[in-house]
């Protein structure tokens, strides 16, 4: 059968009664297995071990098949970018780059502290790594697997950053917030990805808090995953990676 890598973004206590109306949806779908990528501290206002239920909760997630990967540390972009960065970062965040910019040495402490920060909170050893708007710079890339990764994912491709290898070359489908522009260009994207990834083995779909910030927005989210579901059952970063 052909599978489906679902990832829900931007886990954080600043998004609780949102994540838990997403993974409610989910649930109904029949969905037990996915993917929450965990932001420690969003913002750098909402520090995980101030949450405690929240952690809680998520625990309770992890042990029943829901897999925890460290997604940035504050989701909030570094101050000093060059040119080339701060386009990219326009274009496809917020000013929300946050491992673009950064030497080998700087993001290997912040992976190193973020995958601490996940577990103390969480209980969770998480060995994969998304950064936030899968925007990276050359030293993060350098620094995943010294800081313990097995595997992290840009829009284009997942891979295992000990070797460099490919694991998923596909891109992932999402919507987005923002400006109309952004909005509709996202929205196009999801509806022909149906047809030009339609053959694919394993496709990506990527859910954000702010897709279920409007009935409109929840209900073509909640449409795309039943057509996705129909034909596919879901597999973990981890699944993949073990894969032969």
């Amino acid at each position: 059968m052909k599978k489906l890598h679902l990832t829900v973004h931007d886990v954080s206590p600043a998004h609780e009664d949102t994540l838990r109306k997403i993974h409610s949806a989910i649930r109904e779908l029949g969905v037990i297995k996915y993917s929450m990528l965990v932001v420690p501290d969003y913002h750098g206002e909402w520090p995980l071990e101030e949450y405690p239920d929240f952690c809680r909760w998520l625990e309770e997630l992890a042990e029943n098949g829901v897999e925890m990967v460290l997604h940035g540390l504050q989701h909030k972009g570094a101050a000093a970018l060059g040119t080339a960065d701060r386009i990219r970062s326009s274009l496809f965040t917020r000013g929300e780059g946050e491992f673009l910019g950064l030497d080998e040495k700087e993001a290997e402490q912040l992976l190193r502290n973020g995958r601490e920060t996940l577990k103390q909170n969480l209980g969770v050893e998480t060995s994969g790594f998304v950064a936030p708007a899968w925007l990276y710079s050359t030293g993060t890339i350098s620094a995943l697997a010294a800081a313990g990764f097995i595997f992290a994912e840009n829009r284009k491709r997942i891979w295992d950053p000990r070797t460099g290898q490919t694991i998923l070359r596909v891109p992932v489908v999402n919507f987005a917030g923002g400006s109309f522009v952004k909005r509709s260009l996202a929205a196009f994207w999801v509806t022909v990805s149906g047809i030009l990834l339609g053959g694919c083995q394993t496709v990506r779909f990527a859910i954000h808090p702010c897709d279920f910030q409007s009935d409109v927005m929840q209900r073509a989210v909640q449409k795309r995953l039943e057509t996705l579901l129909g034909r596919r059952e879901t597999v973990s970063f981890s699944d993949l990676q073990s894969a032969p």
